[in-house]
């Protein structure tokens, strides 16, 4: 029989972990992605995994944040805003700065996607660059129709 306080655990836990926007991308485990928060270089690097997958397969979907010379914080792939992703993600802003930058590297991984938007939102003064063409097939719409925001998301460059 669980106690009071273990069972107000596992509702906190609930809540921390939920993703209401699970159906953008059905994948495992749909609305309750639980973050985990790993130091890989001493003040410097972390890496934030969350858990997808489809069918009897699972993989971590991977975060990371880096400390800037200047200070502040550089998001490299976003991941699922969750409570808990976000509180890990503060903790590190109150020791080191702000969240500057948020980059999304890819135009193809749906994986990184469709968090950058949310996440971007949660630290409202960041600058967010992508690469150019996301979301262009069929139409290539104005990111701004998808939920990233106007007047801070920015294009990276083009290698030729």
């Amino acid at each position: 029989m669980h106690s009071g306080k273990q069972r107000q655990q596992n509702i906190s836990h609930s809540q921390d972990w939920s993703w209401p926007l699970w159906p953008i991308l059905p994948l495992y485990p749909y609305g309750q992605r639980r973050t985990l928060r790993k130091e890989i270089v001493k003040d410097t690097i972390w890496t934030f995994d969350q858990l997808q997958g489809i069918f009897y397969v699972t993989v971590p979907i991977r975060m990371t944040v880096v400390r800037m010379i200047g200070g502040g914080l550089f998001v490299y792939a976003p991941i699922a805003p969750t409570r808990e992703c976000v509180r890990l993600v503060n903790e590190l802003v109150e020791k080191y700065g702000e969240v500057r930058y948020i980059i999304l590297p890819t135009i193809s991984g749906l994986e990184h996607k469709v968090y950058v938007g949310p996440f971007a939102r949660k630290f409202p003064t960041a600058e967010v660059f992508v690469t150019p063409n996301q979301w262009s097939f069929p139409l290539n719409l104005p990111l701004s129709w998808l939920g990233l925001p106007r007047n801070r998301t920015y294009l990276l460059p083009v290698n030729r």
